[in-house]
């Protein structure tokens, strides 16, 4: 799902199923360097946590057990509420 935000900049996001449901990844790419450092985030982007830790790749070989020591329960309860609130908006404007 891409989602358009401020100054033109799009944010890609990835929604998870399985036992990695509720959790979504966020991506800002920025056409320099300097507006990334520029970049004030959106409040329900949520917090960073971590590309090394939770990169699709790592994702794909971990299972549920690691999963959930990595990303806590209110992450995902966080999580679900933007997953419902960008499926709701993305459903009026189809």
């Amino acid at each position: 799902m891409v989602v358009s935000i401020q100054n033109n900049l799009k944010v890609e996001i990835d929604i998870y199923y399985d036992y990695l449901q509720g959790f979504l990844t966020a991506e800002v790419e920025f056409p320099s360097e300097e507006e990334a450092k520029q970049f004030i985030k959106p409040d329900w982007l949520g917090e960073e946590i971590g590309y090394q830790e939770l990169s699709n790749r790592k994702l794909a070989h971990m299972d549920e057990k690691l999963f959930k020591s990595k990303v806590s329960e209110e992450i995902l309860v966080h999580n679900k509420k933007i997953i419902e609130k960008l499926l709701a908006t993305k459903e009026r404007y189809k």
